[in-house]
């Protein structure tokens, strides 16, 4: 590769990258201010894409202006969101998860928001400037590539020089640096988190305008750019100059990737590279204690276990529930069946990672990745080695647990950073997936997956599925349940809720963790085998992050901590979509808004309700 080339695929690298900055300094701020991941974000920059789009193509203003305006306009959006739904949340001093999926509920309403109103087709951008490269040193590059630069670069530099040079900027940086000492100096709190929204929507929108002209305005730009965004701000340490310079060397990582090694390995080799850095340079040095002053990591430890105590009640509970059981398995039609079926299947899987992020307090955003494991696994070996299906199932959550204890070394991350690497180790087995074409099938998935046999019969019927899958998820239940309440299982909440308090009692913190981490991903690898003969076909796309979104949604839902509410949260998160079927275009809308409530007004998930209600019947009773 002579010099020309090489220069060429740098800057390339840092156009691209001068987004990855912005819309990762959103990130920073944010997490610096509220310690909050804010998955709203991407939508900033869809909102950005579309005004911009819409500005563009009725005023004629420049494309500076327009950046300009988009950057107010989307600035003023973020502080309206930030009023009207999250500082409830925060005054409320809810776990972050629960903030997290506030901010998912956001991200859901807004895109179905766009969608109603600019369409779901993807729209190009109008043509800015002239296609006649400019020569730069040597190299020859795009007008357009050249404004994206510098109205990139700009930007952060103003930024800079903002929070360097401006008593707000300053006193910003020292209240997110310490917000208690900040506030006897008058620093006051609710107005800079009212600037943190506005700035990170503002960068966000600005990004928008950057990136859309490169490829389309669509609903889902956002998500193509948020993954690296948030990869950007874990490189720089999520520090301000650190995530401007994070977002130039990611871009630049890419372009030399794909242009020097291969482009179908281009995002593994900037996610491996993500890990390596978080690896050795953000590995935690002392262990995070917490005050006894300071609140819980989950809303409520206390669950109410409606099996103990009371042998008869139990009994009753047991009959009550498979009389239910019985009546929902005569009663209901093939479709709802269906759909219950898949929810069940999601609910194994949501078990094993409530023991990971309920019990354990693990941020975790790439369990999708051993539920795709599972279901390739017993794919591979039914299909390639004739294994039968009912070793298939469970040597596939072995498999699934393997994987987990190759990867556990990322355990000795914590809090974001934690986040970040398991984000990006479920992307790198995602693209595994994709790439491995002789082992995978690559994007055309497998088709032909056998049914489930037992001794010659075949599976066939919805009916015989439902009282599988709930026999399974009956077994992984009850194990997961024992081991909860084992010695074992208030090691865990022990380590979640003080983990230097853990370790002074003579805890192994890291062994537990990566105890957890091995037995979750174990039930993810078993939900992910009666999902692959459930549907006999699998394909890379169903493992997706977003996939691994919508799982912690359902543990937070159902309420962190509680094994009976990792089942109703599923189910809830599976089912309420398709209730709201009939509203069509505003399903999602009400869906999103939905989330948002629930994390409003019932911050320990759908297992407040249990806990509220036993409460009220014991008091009854006395």
């Amino acid at each position: 590769m002579d010099i020309q080339t090489l220069g060429q695929l740098v800057l390339s690298g840092l156009t691209i990258g001068c987004v990855y900055s912005l819309v990762g300094l959103g990130f920073a701020l944010t997490l610096r201010a509220t310690e909050l991941i804010n998955f709203a974000q991407g939508e900033m920059v869809m909102l950005g894409s579309f005004i911009g789009l819409t500005l563009l193509t009725t005023t004629g203003l420049p494309y500076a202006a327009v950046f300009v305006l988009v950057a107010i306009a989307v600035g003023l959006v973020g502080v309206l969101l930030e009023r009207t739904i999250l500082r409830p949340i925060l005054d409320r001093r809810a776990p972050l998860l629960n903030l997290l999926i506030a901010t998912l509920g956001l991200s859901i309403a807004l895109q179905a928001l766009a969608i109603i109103v600019w369409g779901r087709e993807p729209v190009a951008y109008p043509r800015l400037f002239s296609d006649e490269p400019v020569m730069v040193l040597g190299l020859r590059v795009q007008a357009l590539n050249l404004w994206i630069l510098g109205l990139g670069l700009g930007v952060m530099a103003a930024l800079h020089w903002f929070f360097q040079h401006t008593m707000t900027g300053v006193s910003w940086r020292a209240a997110s640096l310490d917000p208690a000492t900040a506030a006897l100096f008058g620093v006051n709190r609710r107005r800079n988190v009212a600037l943190t929204f506005a700035i990170s929507a503002a960068v966000g929108g600005a990004a928008g305008v950057l990136i859309a002209p490169l490829f389309f305005a669509s609903f889902g730009i956002g998500h193509s750019v948020i993954v690296k965004a948030f990869a950007a701000g874990a490189i720089g340490g999520f520090g301000i100059v650190g995530t401007m310079l994070g977002g130039l060397a990611l871009g630049v990582i890419e372009t030399l990737a794909a242009g020097i090694v291969s482009s179908d390995y281009k995002n593994v080799i900037t996610y491996s590279a993500l890990l390596v850095i978080l690896m050795v340079f953000y590995r935690p040095t002392a262990r995070a204690g917490r005050s006894i002053t300071e609140g819980a990591k989950v809303v409520a430890s206390d669950v109410v276990d409606l099996m103990s105590g009371d042998r008869r009640r139990a009994a009753l509970l047991v009959a009550g529930g498979a009389a239910l059981w019985l009546a929902f398995l005569l009663l209901a039609d093939t479709y709802a069946l269906r759909i219950t079926n898949m929810a069940l299947i999601a609910a194994i899987a949501v078990l094993g990672l409530q023991l990971v992020v309920g019990y354990t307090g693990q941020f975790s955003f790439g369990h999708a990745a051993f539920y795709g494991v599972g279901a390739y696994a017993s794919t591979l070996l039914t299909m390639k080695l004739g294994v039968p299906f009912v070793l298939a199932v469970p040597l596939a959550g072995a498999t699934a647990a393997l994987a987990g204890l190759l990867v556990a070394p990322v355990l000795r991350l914590s809090g974001h950073f934690l986040a970040i690497a398991t984000l990006a180790m479920g992307e790198i087995v995602q693209l595994l997936m994709l790439n491995w074409k002789w082992l995978t099938n690559g994007a055309y998935g497998i088709y032909g997956i056998p049914l489930p046999s037992f001794a010659g019969w075949e599976l066939e019927s919805e009916e015989g599925f439902f009282v599988l899958i709930s026999g399974v998820l009956a077994l992984v239940y009850l194990l997961l349940r024992r081991l909860t309440r084992s010695r074992f299982g208030r090691s865990l909440v022990a380590v979640r809720e003080n983990e230097l308090a853990a370790m002074s009692s003579g805890i192994r913190a890291d062994r537990q963790k990566i105890t957890a981490f091995v037995v979750g991903s174990a039930c993810a690898g078993v939900a992910g085998a009666l999902y692959a003969h459930y549907i006999a076909y699998i394909s890379p796309e169903s493992f997706s992050f977003l996939a691994s979104v919508q799982m912690v949604t359902m543990v937070v839902i159902g309420g962190l901590g509680s094994l009976p509410g990792g089942i109703v949260g599923a189910l809830a998160v599976a089912l309420l979509p398709e209730m709201l079927r009939a509203l069509a275009d505003y399903r999602l809308v009400v869906y999103g808004g939905l989330l948002i409530l629930f994390m409003m007004f019932l911050p320990g998930g759908l297992a407040d309700i249990g806990r509220r209600a036993w409460r009220l019947a014991a008091r009854v009773r006395a």
